[in-house]
């Protein structure tokens, strides 16, 4: 069972720590070398991380079967947090019809077979559980917490059997006591059916606060971290036969997933530019439009509608088409 960088739901948990205190300077402290850090409690995982930036994370064990990472960098001058994972949250456990039987309801612990520390929670996609998420971790270090933009993406772990997996990001801009910052969180969460009941983990999850002027050196900072990621087979094989599936096939898996997690990084990396002008795009709250016909890229003011446009070049926003002379200009995601 390969641990899961996982994260937590403020609706569910409202302990999520927030992200550390800026500390206000004009110092600069671009990423120009890294170092690897190693899990310091299982010997679980290595990456690579920024030099002199304040590092703390490890392999937290809640239960045989609970295992959860989580690595948090803080740049030197206290104005950027780089986050994966987050070990405060936990497996969840659907309130089915016998869990509210037995009094349970969302929010409740549960641990079956004391093997597992679950959350009672219906199933939140990757999208919204970014959002849930994001607010919990960024609201006690932002004074002003707006959502920008919230988006489906691919997930990175494919859909096993009896499994749905989703996956998707929230930008925010966060107005702080040192001046304006971007948020940004991308989860993943998956569900499993298991006769008749269920359980549901988030498989993946990044996030970082930044000075918005920092926000793309953060972002490929992120993601160059997370594509060094490499999870011990010694560790996982231990971890296979805790959970009575320590065979052949089950080390293949976990091999294929982590040849699908490298590519997904480096197409991920290969469009972080594209990534970030999305971001620079919701802070300014702008989406950006092609004209069919000609081709035109046009940057318009978002106001979460269809945009149009007349032989005058005049914009329109409606859910339908305004009038007969108009039309549809494309939103590029």
């Amino acid at each position: 069972m390969t641990p899961k960088l996982m994260c937590v739901s403020g609706l569910l948990l409202a302990a999520v720590s927030s992200a550390q205190t800026a500390q206000p300077t004009a110092a600069s402290h671009p990423v120009s070398s890294w170092t690897t850090f190693a899990d310091p409690a299982e010997q679980a995982f290595t990456i690579s991380v920024p030099t002199g930036w304040k590092t703390i994370g490890g392999t937290y064990r809640f239960g045989v079967l609970d295992p959860r990472i989580m690595v948090d960098m803080v740049s030197p001058d206290g104005q950027v947090d780089i986050r994966l994972g987050d070990y405060r949250v936990p497996p969840f456990a659907p309130l089915t019809p016998a869990l509210r039987s037995l009094g349970f309801t969302e929010g409740r612990l549960y641990t079956p077979r004391n093997v597992a520390q679950e959350i009672v929670a219906d199933y939140r996609p990757g999208w919204v559980f970014a959002d849930v998420y994001g607010q919990a971790r960024f609201s006690r270090a932002c004074a002003q917490l707006k959502l920008k933009s919230m988006e489906r993406e691919t997930p990175i772990h494919p859909n096993g059997q009896n499994q749905t997996t989703t996956a998707g990001q929230v930008v925010y801009r966060c107005e702080s006591s040192t001046g304006t910052k971007v948020a940004y969180v991308f989860a993943e969460t998956q569900y499993t059916q298991m006769q008749g009941s269920g359980a549901w983990t988030v498989t993946w999850l990044c996030s970082f606060v930044a000075p918005q002027e920092r926000a793309a050196q953060t972002l490929n900072a992120m993601l160059h971290a997370l594509s060094t990621l490499a999870i011990s087979p010694q560790w996982e094989y231990h971890q296979l036969q805790l959970n009575g599936g320590a065979a052949q096939g089950a080390m293949s898996d976990f091999q294929r997933s982590m040849a699908a997690i490298q590519q997904d990084y480096q197409r991920r990396t290969a469009a972080s530019q594209s990534q970030f002008d999305e971001i620079d795009r919701a802070l300014r709250g702008v989406d950006l439009t092609t004209d069919p016909v000609d081709g035109k890229e046009r940057e318009v003011v978002s106001t979460g509608t269809t945009h149009w446009i007349n032989g005058m070049g005049n914009i329109m926003d409606s859910p339908t088409a305004p009038g007969g002379d108009v039309r549809r200009l494309n939103t590029v995601h």
